[in-house]
Formats: structure tokens, sequence, C-alpha cells
């Protein structure tokens, strides 16, 4: 589990890394000390949980969360006990009052489900997306490329272009290879949404899609694609 620590004392900082590091699989993925380095820590890394103070200098917790495109689960630890009703209007799985003892917190941290599926999506399969107060319902198929965007993924369809809260590499795992092709670090496409590829400089190859995008693929991708799609 990946876990970030919003905090503005470093001495409760520390006190959560110990207690953490008691725990297995569980990863810490930094620390922050305000909302600002919050929000950056959160948006720039895949977090499974925020452990989530509610008094922050530059604003409360639940600004931070507000802040954000897509969160995490969360586990707000604080001192003050009057915000415990407000904090289940964010979806928190816990509230917990310092100072926070150990068995206490492992029992919080029980309520975390993680995803862990990484078996691979057929074709036809379809998958759901949520992207603020929009939601799609797509066979995978129908998707023309995944566009990486720090650690979100924006899904390109025909029309739309949601995004979701997964890095592109997760993502890339579970694709068919037949039918998707990592172009570069930042996009894979669909090979049966090809409608032109035309040579650039430097080795790269310039694709267009059916629905009008262009992507790049990388020069060392080219050697790549060549190879695979070639008789």
């Amino acid at each position: 589990m990946r876990v970030a620590i919003v905090d503005d004392s470093r001495l409760a900082r520390v006190e959560l890394r110990q207690q953490l590091q008691q725990i297995d699989n569980i990863q810490i993925i930094g620390e922050a000390s305000n909302l600002v380095e919050g929000v950056k820590l959160v948006e720039e890394n895949l977090v499974d949980l925020i452990l989530l103070d509610i008094d922050l200098p530059d604003g409360s917790g639940f600004d931070l969360l507000e802040s954000l495109g897509s969160v995490p689960n969360v586990i707000f630890v604080t001192a003050f006990n009057e915000f415990a009703i407000k904090s289940f209007e964010y979806n928190a799985l816990d509230y917990l009052l310092k100072p926070v003892r150990l068995p206490r917190l492992k029992t919080a941290l029980s309520k975390v489900q993680v995803e862990s599926d990484n078996s691979p999506l057929s074709a036809e399969q379809r998958i759901f997306i949520k992207d603020k107060e929009d939601c799609y319902f797509v066979p995978i198929k129908d998707i023309f490329a995944f566009e990486a965007m720090g650690n979100y993924t924006r899904v390109h369809l025909r029309e739309n272009i949601p995004s979701i809260y997964k890095p592109i590499g997760a993502i890339a795992e579970r694709l068919d290879k037949q039918l998707f092709f990592r172009a570069s670090r930042s996009w894979i496409i669909n090979t049966s949404y090809i409608a032109e590829i035309e040579p650039a400089l430097n080795g790269i190859l310039e694709v267009t899609l059916e629905n009008g995008r262009r992507v790049d693929i990388s020069k060392r991708q080219a050697v790549e694609f060549k190879r695979g799609w070639s008789l």
C-alpha cells in the first residue's frame, strides 16, 4: 500500500512514519507539511492512501481534497475531534485523534481496499470511467489512445477525453499487445484506428488516427513498430 503523509507537524510526521515502518506491505511515498506540497505529492505519485491532518498552514485537509482531480483513500489524523462528522462527507475511511497508537492505526489501515487486479483486458471488455461528473462505460476496442498526464492518464475516445487516476504504465500491462502499441513514454495507440503513417525527422513516425489525433512514435519505438507490423 502506497501511503502519503500530509501534516504540518514534523513530530507527527515522524511518529506516523515510525509506526508505518512497523506494518507489513506499507510503502511511504513521501511527506508534505502544507496544502500546496500535499497536492503536488499526491498528483505526482501513485498514492493508495493519504494520512491527512485537518489544520494546515495554508488551508485545511478538506481544501486539499477539493484541490485534487481524483481523491485516493483518506484517513484523517488530527488533534481536533469536532470535524469527525464532516470528514465522512469526504468519504474518509477513518478519523484518528492524536496521539495515534499503533493498534488503532492498524485497524484504520485494514479498511483500505487497494486495487490489485492486473488481469489482461480483452478487446470486447468494457471499462467504467468516472471523470468528475461524467461517466463512461466503453469497450476497450473503442479507445483510440491513452495519453500520460503525470499520475493520470487521458483516455481518447471518438468524441470525449476523460481522465483516470492511474499511470499509463499500469494500463499498458493490461492491454492486448496485438491491438495496442506503446508509441512513446506518453502515448499508447490503438493500431486499428491508424489512418495514416508518415516518416519524420530522426527516425520518428508521425501517426494520424481516425479521429484526427496526431501521435509521434518515438525513434526507438518506431523500430519495434516496423518489426512487429511488417511482413
